[in-house]
């Protein structure tokens, strides 16, 4: 019987800072995307992936195709790679288990923590379910980063929650596109830098999918930038 994870592979794509509309390559850092290979083509496994989450049998699995590929990854390539991490993940001790493992690789490994409800949620109704384990591996010396800030479970009492244990928020585009304009979006951000700065100045702010050359030009250099505009993600496995 084929192992259904046996075709899982990473592609990354940069994280930048930039100079107008043009990028700086400060340092090689970038996002790790995972994807799954069929016939030729490379897909995120929405279904998969969400079969290997809820499933603890199942994740044991995945995660060993996971840290394989990881291992080979921070081994075999310079830069900083981010992870997505599932909350409901945190809940396995198999996840605390790996980046144990990897703690070799942990000045080159960031952990990004997804806006998705866990399955199966622990702990009383008013519980921050996620700071426990956030504790966990700040004390393995992992940066962790909230990813998708203000959607799902990532709000603004999450990011309160966190801030202490968190070095960088990440704001995406995508759930903007079609809703709102630009110049709605443009005054948004800037009022939105404004708050998460003031829950914690030192945290770094990361804007994905803003692909407007205008808007791009207008945004500040001291944030960073994940976008189409800049790098087409690349497979690296």
């Amino acid at each position: 019987m084929s192992n259904k994870y046996e075709n899982l592979s990473f592609f990354r794509q940069r994280i930048v800072r930039k100079e107008g509309t043009r990028m700086l390559i400060q340092e090689e850092e970038y996002e790790l995307l995972l994807r799954n290979d069929n016939d030729g083509r490379s897909s995120f496994p929405e279904k998969l992936l969400g079969e290997a989450i809820v499933d603890h049998e199942e994740h044991k699995k995945y995660l060993k195709k996971i840290e394989c590929l990881l291992e080979g990854i921070l081994q075999n390539n310079s830069g900083i790679y981010s992870i997505n991490i599932d909350p409901q993940q945190l809940y396995y001790e198999e996840t605390f288990l790996l980046f144990e493992r990897l703690k070799k690789f942990k000045q080159k490994l960031k952990i990004e923590l997804t806006e998705h409800l866990p399955y199966k949620r622990e702990g009383s109704y008013g519980h921050q379910f996620l700071l426990e384990q956030v504790i966990r591996l700040r004390e393995m010396d992992y940066e962790i980063v909230l990813d998708d800030f203000l959607t799902g479970i990532n709000g603004i009492d999450q990011l309160i929650a966190l801030s202490p244990f968190i070095s960088r928020v990440k704001i995406s585009k995508l759930i903007f596109n079609r809703k709102v304009s630009d110049s709605t979006f443009y005054s948004f951000i800037f009022e939105t830098a404004k708050l998460v700065h003031e829950i914690n100045p030192n945290l770094s702010l990361v804007i994905e999918a803003e692909e407007t050359e205008e808007i791009l030009e207008k945004l500040p250099n001291a944030w960073y930038y994940q976008t189409y505009y800049f790098d087409n993600p690349s497979k690296i496995n």
